[in-house]
C-alpha cells in the first residue's frame, strides 16, 4: 500500500514539475498565429526610419534632389504595397472588419480571446 501512494506521489510531483514546460510550449504555438503581422510591422517600421533618414541626408546637403527623390518615391511603394498587406490580412480592423467579429488576442500571452471576454483564460491577463 505504501508503495503505490509512492507511486502516486512521484507521479503527481513530475506532473507539477512538468506543467510549465507545457504551458510555454502551448504559448509558443499561439504566437505563430501572430508572426506575420509582427513581422509586417517590423518591416512597416523599417522603411518609415528608412525615410526619415534620407529626408535627414538631403536636409544635410548629404543627397542629391535626384537621389533624394528616387530614394523616397522607392520607399514610399513599398510603405504603400507593406500597408496594403497589413489591411488585407485576417482580423485586421482597419481592413473593414466589424470591431465585434474581429479576432482579438491577449498582449500577454496570445492566446485568442472572445468579445465578452474581460481576462485572458490561458493566463488571467486583464483584457
Amino acid at each position: 500500500m505504501a508503495e503505490i501512494i509512492g507511486i502516486v506521489l512521484v507521479m503527481l510531483t513530475g506532473l507539477f514539475i512538468a506543467y510549465p514546460f507545457l504551458q510555454k510550449r502551448q504559448k509558443k504555438m499561439s504566437f505563430a498565429v501572430n508572426h506575420r503581422a509582427e513581422e509586417l510591422e517590423s518591416r512597416k517600421a523599417q522603411i518609415y526610419a528608412a525615410i526619415k533618414d534620407i529626408d535627414f541626408d538631403f536636409q544635410m546637403g548629404k543627397l542629391s534632389k535626384e537621389d533624394y527623390e528616387q530614394l523616397r518615391s522607392q520607399y514610399k511603394s513599398q510603405a504603400v504595397g507593406l500597408l496594403k498587406q497589413v489591411d488585407q490580412m485576417p482580423g485586421n480592423r482597419k481592413g473593414g472588419a466589424d470591431p465585434r467579429t474581429a479576432v482579438k488576442f491577449c498582449h500577454e500571452c496570445g492566446q485568442p480571446l472572445t468579445v465578452s471576454d474581460k481576462f485572458c483564460s490561458a493566463c488571467g491577463e486583464k483584457v
